[in-house]
Parts: C-alpha cells; sequence; structure tokens
C-alpha cells in the first residue's frame, strides 16, 4: 500500500516523493510496463495502417473488376436462362407429342401402380386420374386386369408381350406390354410400358379382304366348274345329237362371257381404287355418254320388251373428269335397273343440272330394295338374293365400281326404294365451274319414293369396300 502511494505521490509531483526501488510498482518495473504498452500500441497501429493500404488498393482496383463480374454474372444468368427456356421447349415438345399420339400409353410402376398415361390410353383402357389416387380401381378394369396377367412373367423375363382384346366400346385393341430398362445402371428394371393400339379398321380390312378372296374364288368356280363339265362332255361330240352340241357351246359362250365380264370388272375396280390412268380432268359431254351407254344396253332391255325414256336437260360442258368412268357410272345402274324390272317394264333416264350439281337419275318399276338393304347393296359381292342374282347373270360388283367412281369424283349415289315399288339410283356430281344463267331444274324423280340413302364421297376406298355388292350384275 505504501509502494502504491510513493507512485501517486511521484504523480502529484509531491516534494521529496521517490518510486519504491522494487515491487511491481518500482521504477524498472514501470519502464517496462511503459515500453510493453507502447509496443502495442505500435503493434495495432501497424496493422491499422496496413488494412488502410489493402482497403484503399482494393477499392483502386474494385471499379475495373466489379464492371467485368457484373457482366460475367449477366452472361451467366442469360445461358441460365436460355438453357431453361430450351429446356421448358423441349418438355412442351415431349408433352404435346404424347398427348397427340394415337396410340394409349401407360407407365407402370413395378407394383403395378401407374405413374403416367396419355388421353389416348385414357380413352382406349377407359381409365382416369382417379387411379393415381385409388390405385384399387385397376383391378376392375377389364384391360387393365388383362394386363396384370403379364407382369408377373415381363418382370422376370424381360421380354415383351403381346395381347389382342377389346374394350368396353367393342374397339379391338393390341396391346404390348414391355419392360423398361436402365439405360445406365446394367440394365436395371425401371418400371413397365404398356403400348394400346385400336386396330379396329386393320382387323375390319382383313376380314373384308378375306371375305372378297372367298367371294372372288366362288364366281370364278361356278362358269369354271360348267366350263370344264361340258369340255368333258363336247369330247363326245360325234356321239352327241346335234341340239345337244349347240346347247352345250351356247352354256359355254355364256360362262366365258361372264368370266370375261367378272375380270373386266376386277381390273376396272382395282383401276379405280388406286387411281390409274386418273388423267386431268376434261369436260364430259352428259348427253353423249348416256346416249351411248343407253343404246349399247337397248338390245338387252328389248329382249324383256321394257321401254327406255330419256329426259335429259344438260348443257355442254358442266362436269369435268374420266369420261370412261361416268360412262361406266351411269351404264352400271342403266343395266341393273333393266335386269331388276320385269318384262314390258318402263325405265325412266333423268339428268338435269340445278345451282350446286348435275344429277343423273335412273328409275325402273322392278322388284325394289327394302331399306334395312340399301347401304349393303353397295358392298361388293352383296346380294339380296343370290339365286335370284345368278339367275341374272350379274356378277356383284357393279354397284361397288359405281360408289367408287362417285368417290373419285366426289360426289355420291342415292337411293330411292321399296319392295314392289321399284328403284331411283342418283348419281350426284358436284358441279366445278358453270355460267351464273344456270338455275336449279328439279325433276319429277326427286320426289320418288321418300328419302334417299346417300353414300358420301368423303369415303376411302379402304371404308367403302365390302365383301360382296347387291342387287347387281
Amino acid at each position: 500500500m505504501s509502494n502504491f502511494k510513493a507512485v501517486l505521490d511521484v504523480l502529484f509531483r509531491v516534494p521529496g516523493a521517490t518510486l519504491p526501488e522494487s515491487g511491481l510498482l518500482s521504477g524498472r518495473s514501470l519502464l517496462i510496463l511503459s515500453l510493453t504498452l507502447a509496443v502495442i500500441c505500435l503493434f495495432f497501429m501497424v496493422r491499422y495502417l496496413v488494412t488502410l493500404f489493402k482497403t484503399a488498393r482494393h477499392e483502386s482496383l474494385s471499379s475495373g473488376e466489379l464492371g467485368a463480374l457484373q457482366r460475367k454474372n449477366s452472361e451467366l444468368l442469360s445461358a441460365l436462362n436460355e438453357i431453361q427456356a430450351s429446356s421448358n421447349r423441349k418438355n412442351n415438345y415431349i408433352s404435346s407429342l404424347f398427348s397427340a399420339m394415337d396410340s394409349g400409353v401407360i407407365l407402370f410402376e413395378t407394383d403395378k401402380s401407374i405413374i403416367l398415361f396419355n388421353e389416348s390410353a385414357q380413352r382406349l383402357a377407359n381409365i382416369d386420374t382417379r387411379c393415381f389416387f385409388h390405385p384399387e380401381d385397376l383391378q376392375r378394369n377389364s384391360i387393365m386386369d388383362t394386363v396384370f396377367k403379364t407382369f408377373e412373367s415381363v418382370i422376370l423375363e424381360h421380354k415383351t408381350f403381346a395381347i389382342k382384346t377389346r374394350n368396353s366400346e367393342l374397339r379391338d385393341l393390341e396391346i404390348g406390354v414391355s419392360p423398361v430398362l436402365s439405360k445406365y445402371r446394367d440394365g436395371a428394371l425401371l418400371g413397365v410400358l404398356v403400348i394400346l393400339k385400336d386396330i379396329t379398321e386393320r382387323e375390319k380390312t382383313e376380314r373384308i379382304r378375306k371375305e372378297f378372296i372367298s367371294n372372288v374364288s366362288h364366281e370364278f368356280r361356278t362358269p369354271l366348274t360348267l366350263i370344264s363339265g361340258f369340255i368333258e362332255t363336247l369330247k363326245m361330240w360325234e356321239n352327241l345329237p346335234a341340239q345337244d352340241r349347240r346347247r352345250s357351246l351356247e352354256i359355254l359362250e355364256i360362262e366365258t362371257g361372264r368370266l370375261s365380264k367378272l375380270i373386266s370388272e376386277l381390273l376396272l375396280l382395282s383401276e379405280i381404287e388406286h387411281r390409274i390412268d386418273n388423267s386431268a380432268s376434261v369436260p364430259i359431254d352428259v348427253e353423249k355418254s348416256i346416249e351411248q351407254a343407253v343404246m349399247s344396253l337397248r338390245g338387252l332391255a328389248e329382249s324383256k320388251h321394257q321401254t327406255i325414256e330419256t329426259k335429259i336437260d344438260v348443257e355442254f360442258p358442266s362436269i369435268y373428269g374420266n369420261e370412261s368412268w361416268f360412262y361406266h357410272a351411269f351404264r352400271n345402274i342403266l343395266e341393273n335397273a333393266i335386269k331388276y324390272t320385269p318384262e314390258n317394264g318402263t325405265i325412266a333416264v333423268d339428268a338435269w343440272v340445278n345451282s350446286a350439281a348435275l344429277k343423273v337419275a335412273v328409275r325402273d318399276n322392278g322388284v325394289g330394295i327394302p331399306e334395312a338393304e340399301h347401304e349393303k347393296v353397295f358392298e361388293r359381292f352383296y346380294r339380296i338374293e343370290k339365286a335370284r342374282s345368278s339367275k341374272t347373270g350379274g356378277s356383284g360388283i357393279g354397284l361397288a365400281i359405281v360408289k367408287e367412281i362417285m368417290s373419285l369424283f366426289g360426289g355420291s349415289v342415292e337411293l330411292r326404294s321399296a319392295p314392289g315399288e321399284g328403284s331411283t339410283f342418283t348419281l350426284v356430281f358436284p358441279l366445278v365451274a358453270l355460267g351464273s344463267d344456270n338455275v336449279s331444274k328439279p325433276s319429277a324423280l326427286e320426289t320418288t319414293l321418300g328419302s334417299p340413302v346417300q353414300l358420301s364421297s368423303t369415303q376411302t376406298p379402304a371404308q367403302t369396300s365390302g365383301p360382296d355388292i347387291a342387287r347387281e350384275k
């Protein structure tokens, strides 16, 4: 305590005051403490100056470097935005493509839960978004139940399985069930992919093709059998009476003619379907073509004591196209009318033009066609009464040819008929160009036998093709 008092006396300059010679507050100790404090102060001062120098230097360089850094950041941000936009475009493209697919696509987890599906799958398999939250609903779906039966084999064998079935709307489906294997994890199984294809039209076309081949074979077999039989008969020429010889030769002539006509009709049908000789459109002389067809069939009509009445009110030119096909279309419906009209009957041919179309109608007072058969008669080889048709010598292709020809003209065929009241077939040709002075000229045939059955030209050959044809040739 005395040492502390001595230090205070020295600080306040008390006369005769001196520092103690030893202890913490001795002169030596205080000198060392002063030097230590001086060194500490010097250290912090140097440190402050160094910091101040670095700050000043950084500030002197930061203006240029900061601008470059900002430009770099801007470039990186722009590149990132472009990558994101490109990714969005790709995702949108993939999503649109996925939605636009005709085939149904469903992706499953291995536990049979659905990951995703597109709109076609929703329609074909009769599923909706509820299946994401209630997977048990899939067990009650007949299509999914069929698919799930293959899951175990797909997962274990890593093989694709194909299934054919029919959905609740009676559409034929072809279903492919395939494993989804990882490209980067040694073929690890990621899930199961199901592809559903609607093959209803393909199956229908295949059935039509088979039926067509069967019918063609039948049509060829009948005359060939007769020809073969009479050839065997004619081998005994010397022993046959003259009357039998003549009869045999007449039948051979009839049957070979029938074969020749059938082959010609099949070739014409093929030509029309494949647009062979589909030359540039030329003006068609409607009146001339109708007169030529009537002249070519007048002998057949006279053999049945029938009368053909014509009323043509058409200026030249009215329509453009293949004149040979126009001739064949009209001739076939006229020949049909002659064949199915009884003796002493009357057949009326009427042609007129209105503001939208040229119409050529053939009306007969023959046996007529039941309403249920109106559309079927235009199928290949279809006949209402096969026995009756075979007696008339018809091949069953004529009306199919008419329908195909009208589709090429962009027109249609209208049919009005009832049993016992005759039939009216009307060819409707849309006009390409007409003068302004043409006016509608309705015909009496337009009011005959009620509403027509119209076969639109929008049907393609595949849609209009059928196994048989009707009331025809």
